[in-house]
Protein backbone atom coordinates (compact mmCIF):
# COMPACT_ATOMS: atom_id res chain seq x y z
CA UNK A 1 0.00 0.00 0.00
CA UNK A 2 1.31 3.54 -1.24
CA UNK A 3 2.08 5.96 2.14
CA UNK A 4 -0.33 7.85 3.15
CA UNK A 5 0.73 11.46 3.53
CA UNK A 6 -0.32 14.29 6.38
CA UNK A 7 -0.28 17.93 6.21
CA UNK A 8 3.28 18.91 7.33
CA UNK A 9 5.24 15.58 7.40
CA UNK A 10 8.49 15.90 5.48
CA UNK A 11 9.81 13.93 2.75
CA UNK A 12 12.04 14.55 0.13
CA UNK A 13 12.54 14.95 -4.03
CA UNK A 14 13.83 16.08 -6.57
CA UNK A 15 12.67 19.96 -7.23
CA UNK A 16 12.97 21.09 -10.87
CA UNK A 17 13.71 24.56 -9.87
CA UNK A 18 16.28 24.16 -7.36
CA UNK A 19 17.84 21.31 -9.93
CA UNK A 20 18.33 19.03 -7.02
CA UNK A 21 17.25 16.92 -4.02
CA UNK A 22 15.43 18.83 -1.53
CA UNK A 23 13.73 19.03 1.38
CA UNK A 24 9.99 19.15 1.25
CA UNK A 25 6.75 19.62 3.41
CA UNK A 26 3.34 18.71 2.58
CA UNK A 27 0.30 21.29 2.53
CA UNK A 28 -2.25 22.73 0.38
CA UNK A 29 -2.29 24.43 -2.44
CA UNK A 30 -3.57 25.13 -5.75
CA UNK A 31 -1.99 23.54 -8.53
CA UNK A 32 -1.86 24.12 -12.51
CA UNK A 33 -3.43 21.02 -14.54
CA UNK A 34 -0.93 20.12 -17.09
CA UNK A 35 -2.00 21.47 -20.47
CA UNK A 36 -1.72 24.93 -18.20
CA UNK A 37 -5.94 25.71 -18.72
CA UNK A 38 -7.68 25.67 -15.37
CA UNK A 39 -6.56 24.17 -11.79
CA UNK A 40 -7.26 22.33 -8.98
CA UNK A 41 -8.04 23.93 -5.64
CA UNK A 42 -6.34 22.73 -2.23
CA UNK A 43 -5.10 19.73 -3.24
CA UNK A 44 -1.91 17.97 -0.97
CA UNK A 45 1.22 18.58 -2.57
CA UNK A 46 4.87 18.25 -1.12
CA UNK A 47 6.37 22.03 -1.52
CA UNK A 48 10.42 22.40 -1.51
CA UNK A 49 10.90 23.76 1.53
CA UNK A 50 14.05 26.14 -0.28
CA UNK A 51 11.82 27.70 -3.26
CA UNK A 52 8.02 26.76 -2.77
CA UNK A 53 7.46 24.88 -5.82
CA UNK A 54 5.33 22.00 -5.91
CA UNK A 55 7.55 19.40 -6.86
CA UNK A 56 5.31 16.27 -6.04
CA UNK A 57 1.30 14.87 -5.73
CA UNK A 58 0.61 12.18 -3.48
CA UNK A 59 -1.18 9.79 -4.99
CA UNK A 60 -4.02 10.38 -2.17
CA UNK A 61 -4.52 13.69 -3.96
CA UNK A 62 -5.29 12.18 -7.35
CA UNK A 63 -9.02 11.47 -7.01
CA UNK A 64 -9.59 15.21 -6.29
CA UNK A 65 -7.52 16.41 -9.01
CA UNK A 66 -9.61 14.26 -11.51
CA UNK A 67 -12.72 15.74 -9.91
CA UNK A 68 -11.81 19.04 -10.41
CA UNK A 69 -10.57 18.44 -14.10
CA UNK A 70 -13.63 16.49 -14.89
CA UNK A 71 -15.61 19.74 -13.35
CA UNK A 72 -13.38 21.70 -15.62
CA UNK A 73 -14.32 20.06 -18.90
CA UNK A 74 -17.20 21.61 -21.10
CA UNK A 75 -20.18 19.81 -22.08
CA UNK A 76 -20.49 18.89 -26.45
CA UNK A 77 -23.27 17.51 -27.61
CA UNK A 78 -24.84 17.63 -31.10
CA UNK A 79 -27.32 15.42 -33.10
CA UNK A 80 -26.14 13.48 -36.03
CA UNK A 81 -28.16 11.57 -38.78
CA UNK A 82 -27.76 7.57 -37.64
CA UNK A 83 -25.59 7.14 -41.05
CA UNK A 84 -22.95 9.91 -40.44
CA UNK A 85 -22.40 8.77 -36.86
CA UNK A 86 -21.78 5.11 -38.37
CA UNK A 87 -18.77 7.24 -40.25
CA UNK A 88 -17.20 8.15 -37.62
CA UNK A 89 -17.52 4.50 -36.06
CA UNK A 90 -15.94 3.01 -39.09
CA UNK A 91 -13.91 4.98 -39.64
CA UNK A 92 -12.38 4.37 -35.97
CA UNK A 93 -12.99 1.08 -36.25
CA UNK A 94 -10.40 1.37 -39.68
CA UNK A 95 -8.07 3.24 -37.14
CA UNK A 96 -7.98 0.87 -34.39
CA UNK A 97 -10.42 -2.25 -34.46
CA UNK A 98 -10.00 -1.79 -30.28
CA UNK A 99 -11.62 1.75 -30.34
CA UNK A 100 -14.69 2.30 -28.48
CA UNK A 101 -17.46 4.54 -29.28
CA UNK A 102 -15.14 7.70 -26.77
CA UNK A 103 -12.93 7.64 -29.72
CA UNK A 104 -15.23 10.05 -31.43
CA UNK A 105 -13.38 12.29 -29.29
CA UNK A 106 -10.48 12.16 -30.61
CA UNK A 107 -10.98 12.49 -34.02
CA UNK A 108 -13.10 15.41 -33.66
CA UNK A 109 -10.48 16.79 -31.77
CA UNK A 110 -8.26 15.86 -34.48
CA UNK A 111 -9.83 17.60 -37.05
CA UNK A 112 -10.92 20.59 -35.20
CA UNK A 113 -7.50 21.60 -34.32
CA UNK A 114 -6.68 20.75 -38.14
CA UNK A 115 -9.13 23.67 -39.05
CA UNK A 116 -8.15 25.87 -36.32
CA UNK A 117 -4.80 26.10 -37.96
CA UNK A 118 -5.26 25.94 -41.76
CA UNK A 119 -7.56 28.46 -42.99
CA UNK A 120 -7.17 27.26 -46.78
CA UNK A 121 -8.48 24.00 -45.22
CA UNK A 122 -10.99 25.73 -43.84
CA UNK A 123 -12.18 27.29 -46.69
CA UNK A 124 -12.07 24.26 -49.03
CA UNK A 125 -13.96 22.73 -46.29
CA UNK A 126 -16.71 25.46 -46.27
CA UNK A 127 -17.24 25.28 -50.17
CA UNK A 128 -17.31 21.15 -50.18
CA UNK A 129 -20.06 20.63 -47.68
CA UNK A 130 -22.82 22.13 -49.72
CA UNK A 131 -22.07 19.61 -52.29
CA UNK A 132 -21.49 16.74 -49.35
CA UNK A 133 -24.71 17.35 -47.67
CA UNK A 134 -26.48 17.60 -51.08
CA UNK A 135 -24.74 13.71 -52.33
CA UNK A 136 -26.23 12.79 -48.45
CA UNK A 137 -29.81 13.62 -49.30
CA UNK A 138 -30.18 12.27 -52.91
CA UNK A 139 -28.63 8.81 -51.15
CA UNK A 140 -31.41 8.63 -48.73
CA UNK A 141 -34.68 6.72 -49.69
CA UNK A 142 -37.84 7.85 -49.99
CA UNK A 143 -40.03 6.36 -46.89
CA UNK A 144 -36.86 5.21 -44.65
CA UNK A 145 -37.30 7.34 -41.53
CA UNK A 146 -33.49 8.16 -40.85
CA UNK A 147 -33.16 8.51 -36.76
CA UNK A 148 -30.36 10.45 -35.30
CA UNK A 149 -27.70 9.78 -32.87
CA UNK A 150 -26.45 12.01 -30.06
CA UNK A 151 -22.36 13.13 -30.38
CA UNK A 152 -21.45 13.69 -26.75
CA UNK A 153 -18.30 14.23 -25.06
CA UNK A 154 -16.74 17.01 -23.13
CA UNK A 155 -13.85 19.07 -23.84
CA UNK A 156 -11.29 20.67 -22.29
CA UNK A 157 -11.34 24.36 -21.95
CA UNK A 158 -8.22 24.71 -24.71
CA UNK A 159 -10.32 22.88 -26.96
CA UNK A 160 -13.33 24.79 -26.34
CA UNK A 161 -11.50 27.98 -27.10
CA UNK A 162 -10.35 26.00 -31.00
CA UNK A 163 -14.19 25.36 -30.96
CA UNK A 164 -15.38 29.01 -30.48
CA UNK A 165 -12.36 30.07 -32.88
CA UNK A 166 -13.54 27.77 -35.96
CA UNK A 167 -17.35 29.02 -35.14
CA UNK A 168 -16.24 32.52 -35.10
CA UNK A 169 -14.25 32.15 -37.88
CA UNK A 170 -17.16 30.12 -40.11
CA UNK A 171 -20.50 31.37 -37.99
CA UNK A 172 -21.27 27.36 -38.43
CA UNK A 173 -23.34 25.81 -36.02
CA UNK A 174 -21.58 23.51 -33.31
CA UNK A 175 -23.94 20.69 -35.63
CA UNK A 176 -22.52 21.78 -38.44
CA UNK A 177 -19.71 21.98 -37.72
CA UNK A 178 -19.44 18.37 -36.54
CA UNK A 179 -21.30 17.06 -40.11
CA UNK A 180 -17.92 19.29 -41.81
CA UNK A 181 -15.91 17.00 -39.99
CA UNK A 182 -17.32 13.68 -40.81
CA UNK A 183 -17.36 14.66 -43.81
CA UNK A 184 -13.36 14.72 -43.98
CA UNK A 185 -13.63 11.64 -41.94
CA UNK A 186 -15.13 9.77 -44.89
CA UNK A 187 -12.98 11.48 -47.79
CA UNK A 188 -9.80 10.69 -45.83
CA UNK A 189 -10.42 8.16 -43.84
CA UNK A 190 -12.81 5.54 -45.33
CA UNK A 191 -12.71 6.51 -49.10
CA UNK A 192 -8.68 7.34 -49.45
CA UNK A 193 -7.09 6.15 -46.30
CA UNK A 194 -4.71 8.90 -46.68
CA UNK A 195 -1.75 8.26 -44.87
CA UNK A 196 -1.03 11.08 -42.91
CA UNK A 197 -4.35 11.43 -40.74
CA UNK A 198 -4.81 7.72 -40.54
CA UNK A 199 -1.04 7.23 -38.73
CA UNK A 200 -1.94 10.53 -36.93
CA UNK A 201 -4.56 8.74 -35.08
CA UNK A 202 -3.43 5.83 -35.11
CA UNK A 203 -0.53 7.35 -33.10
CA UNK A 204 -3.77 8.94 -30.69
CA UNK A 205 -5.13 5.66 -30.25
CA UNK A 206 -2.10 3.91 -29.41
CA UNK A 207 -1.94 6.53 -26.34
CA UNK A 208 -5.88 6.39 -25.43
CA UNK A 209 -6.26 2.88 -26.33
CA UNK A 210 -3.11 1.81 -24.15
Amino acid sequence: MKKFYAPGEKSRAICPHCAKIVTTTFSYRDVPFDDGVGLAKGILVAVCDECGTVVAVPAQSTPAIRKERAAAEIPLEVSLPAPEMEILDAAAYQIDPFSTSRFRKAIFTYYLRRLELDQKELDKVTRDMRKWVQQRQAKSHAGIKIPNRRLSFKLAPRTQEKLKIVLHKTGWSKTYLARSIVMLVEQEILENNAQKPVLALQEIAAAVNA
